[in-house]
């Protein structure tokens, strides 16, 4: 499929705010006193345009009615997990031997397995080591439910697939938003809360699924789409930016509610402006490269923070800003590595194997 430069921007942009946010401690103490933006999660901009993505993908496959359920969705599945598993496999291992050795925080012991089964926030958090790869839980937990359940309710139902499909992602919406409510009640504080409902499996289903929402408006009404595009995109702008100003403490009830479904729903709303965005101009390289080697950097960045907080240690004010423009400069050329000569190599057998199994890519 070709690149769409605005989806590519979202990605990008997705990226950069997770790597910013997780060094802005770092900066914050090399310029004492500066005023840093509001807090935009970029994960769930991730989450969002994950659902789009794949929600287009679904559609697609779901209206494939020559070929038979279980093959469209043997190849569903074989083009996300090569696109997903090398890499987290690979960093999983990688974040185990940092631990063992001593150069990273964290703790190896009998629960660690749960890892290699994406179970270490599928219903309550195991907080170990490699405390980035919640999220990939969440997604790959939406892509092994979400098209299972519709292939299925397919063929044992016989519903119509855009109405089945419209169906499911309101359930994904609505029932991880449910269980979000029961479980944020007693959070005591904003840190409970993201230590556990923000990162549970159970709770975070729906930011996905305003995503896939969005690919079946996208499918089913594409004038609309278009036309409504510039009033959704300063609407869903203004939303996005009021959840992250009214993100915090003193509005918890908020942060651990309705802060979520709304932070998804105004981010979804910035999708038919971007996805109308197809050419990159001219100064989009950097951006379209950036959002190429996105996984690889979320990846990546937290690895080479274990190896850079010694130098961070070691400066002060002024002095910091140094290794924090060479630790950046760090994760984007080994992000850039790892997607060059290991992910792209898995990504490679997808088309392969979808003829196999008689789907096209």
């Amino acid at each position: 499929m070709p690149r769409v430069f605005g989806l590519d921007l979202m990605r990008a942009t997705a990226i950069v705010l997770v790597v910013f946010w997780h060094s802005a401690d770092v900066l914050r103490d090399a310029v004492p006193g500066i005023v840093l933006p509001p807090h935009v999660d970029g994960v769930d901009l991730f989450f969002v345009l994950s659902g789009y993505l794949i929600g287009g993908i679904l559609i697609r496959y779901a209206e494939m009615a020559a070929v038979p359920w279980h093959l469209r969705l043997l190849d569903f599945w074989q083009r996300r997990w090569l696109r997903t598993l090398p890499n987290y496999y690979l960093f999983l291992m990688l974040n185990i031997v940092l631990v063992l050795s001593g150069c990273c925080g964290g703790l190896i012991n009998h629960n660690t397995w749960v890892y290699a089964l994406f179970l270490q926030n599928a219903w309550k958090p195991v907080d170990l080591f490699f405390w980035e790869s919640w999220s990939l839980v969440v997604e790959e937990w939406f892509y092994l439910l979400f098209p299972l359940i519709l292939f299925s309710a397919l063929a044992v139902t016989g519903m119509a697939a855009k109405r089945a499909f419209l169906l499911l992602a309101l359930v994904f919406i609505v029932a991880p938003m449910t269980m979000r409510f029961v479980l944020s009640a007693d959070a005591p504080s904003l840190w409970h809360m993201e230590q556990g409902a923000r990162k549970l499996m159970i709770t975070r289903l729906d930011a996905i699924g305003w995503g896939v929402l969005a690919a079946w408006c996208h499918a089913r009404f594409p004038k609309c789409w278009s036309m409504v595009r510039w009033p959704l995109l300063l609407v869903g702008s203004s939303i996005v930016l009021g959840c992250a100003v009214a993100y915090g403490n003193d509005a918890l009830a908020f942060s651990s509610t309705h802060y979520f479904t709304l932070n998804a729903l105004g981010m979804a709303m910035l999708l038919p402006a971007l996805s109308a965005w197809r050419k990159a101009p001219r100064w989009g390289r950097i951006i379209t490269f950036i959002s190429i080697v996105s996984y690889a950097l979320y990846l990546v960045h937290q690895p080479v923070r274990c190896f850079f907080n010694r130098w961070f240690a070691q400066e002060q004010e002024a002095g910091l800003l140094v290794p924090l423009l060479l630790y950046w400069i760090a994760c984007i050329t080994l992000s850039w590595l790892v997607q060059r000569y290991w992910e792209r190599r898995f990504m490679n057998l997808r088309d392969g194997i979808g003829r196999r199994l008689g789907i096209e890519g």
